[in-house]
This record gives structure tokens, sequence and C-alpha cells, in this order.
């Protein structure tokens, strides 16, 4: 299997924001327009945007309507709290060309961190993938989540569609993440040598452990990110001494 109709629906919203014809202050048009200008039904659309929402891509504005949550800028990457969740979503809206090479899709059995995040579990998908802006590398990643609950993902084509989109066909797509964040060396791993060599270059690690509910955690992944390309924000909360 390959794509999901609203995905399809989203790449031609995203289209719209690259050509401009969406701004961060203009208010997208109804569902019903939007569906009759991209050929999709009104479900489709709705869906479509309402992956976008969660993507943090778009926001909606109770009793107004549907905007864009960023402007298209050029410059680096955003990651993190309120950055887009989707990094190819971003780096098209910012003019780029993203794409993404899937180095090892496997199973892999009894890895004892593994275990002991996941409990119940003993399979697990590991996806490894090198995201890259303008073919230059700037993000590396391996995912894990468990196979008893994503048993037909070897069916798809992870360079080409999201892993959260996938998911959330699935209806298993996390919304609550616990994240940690730390700094590294080009030597920590192997596929760090994938980035731009510069051995005294600091690499942005960062864990997340992806929920649907507080109890139930379906994907744990590791990213790293070139920090010369990035920049990850985190709202941290405030208390008055």
């Amino acid at each position: 299997m390959g794509n999901f109709l609203y995905t399809a629906a989203k790449e031609k919203i995203i289209s719209l924001i690259e050509n401009n014809q969406i701004k961060g202050n203009q208010r997208l048009p109804s569902e019903r327009i939007l569906a009759q200008k991209l050929g999709f039904s009104r479900m489709t659309i709705k869906k479509a945007i309402t992956s976008l929402v969660e993507d943090h891509v778009l926001t909606r504005r109770p009793g107004d309507g549907t905007y864009l949550l960023h402007g298209k800028y050029p410059g680096r990457i955003d990651t993190g709290d309120d950055a887009p969740w989707s990094l190819t979503q971003t780096i098209k809206i910012k003019g780029g060309k993203p794409s993404s090479e899937v180095k090892s899709f496997k199973l892999v059995y009894d890895v004892p961190f593994l275990t002991k995040l996941f409990p119940n579990y003993t399979e697990f998908y590991e996806l490894i993938r090198i995201r890259k802006y303008d073919d230059i590398a700037f993000s590396i990643q391996k995912a894990y989540f468990p196979f008893r609950l994503f048993e037909d993902a070897h069916r798809y084509d992870f360079s080409k569609i999201s892993l959260y989109d996938y998911m959330g066909y699935k209806n298993l797509r996390p919304d609550l993440f616990h994240q940690r964040i730390r700094t590294c060396q080009l030597n920590a791993d192997p596929l760090l040598k994938n980035f731009k060599n510069d051995h005294n270059k600091l690499v942005l690690n960062v864990e997340y452990l992806g929920y649907t509910r507080p109890d139930c955690l379906v994907e744990y992944t590791k990213s790293y990110f070139d920090a010369d390309q990035v920049d990850f924000r985190v709202e941290l909360p405030y208390s008055p001494q």
C-alpha cells in the first residue's frame, strides 16, 4: 500500500502555502471551497485540515476559522514544542526540497531497553531514516514501535509517507510527548557521519516517548539534529521567585 487519500489533500494544501495562496494572517477558505478547488470530498479535506492542525501547521480559532500557524519564511528549520511536527511540511513551507532516506527498517526482538519501556511487547519495528533539506542531512531518526500494534507497517514506504500519518490511520497517533534533550559529539553514533564533517561540532540528541494517552506508549524515537541547521524551541514553565 502506498498513500492515504487525505495525505494527498494535505500535500495540496501545503502547495497553496508554498505558492503564497495561503498566508500567515489569512483565514483558510471553507472546507467546501477547498474541496471544490482541490478536487477532494469535503470529508477528505476536513480530515486533511485536522491532521495539519495536529501537525502544528494550521491552527483553529474558535468562532473565526482556520489559519496558518507559522508564516512562510526562509532560514533554519524549526522543531520543538510549537513547531510543525512534520519536518517535510516545514521544509516545503520554507520553499526547500525535503527528502527522506530509509537506511533500515526491520523487526528487532527482546531488546532490553525496549522491553523495559514497553513491558507488554517483545517485538518492535526499528525504522532508521536520514532527513534531508536540499539534499543535505539535517536529522537522523531511529523510531521504535510495537509490532503487535502496527503489524502491517512493513507494507508502507516511510521515505514517502509520514510515520504519524500512518499511526493516525491506525487510530494510534501519539498526541502526548515526553522528551529529553542533550548534546553529543559526532562520534556518538556511526550514523552521524552523514552530517557535515566537523569534529568539533555538537549534535542535538532528542529522545521522544509518544503516548496516545498517559498509560499507552506507542513510540520511542531517538533523533539527532545538526545544530547548524535546526532551531529547537522548548517552552519551559516560569515560576517567579
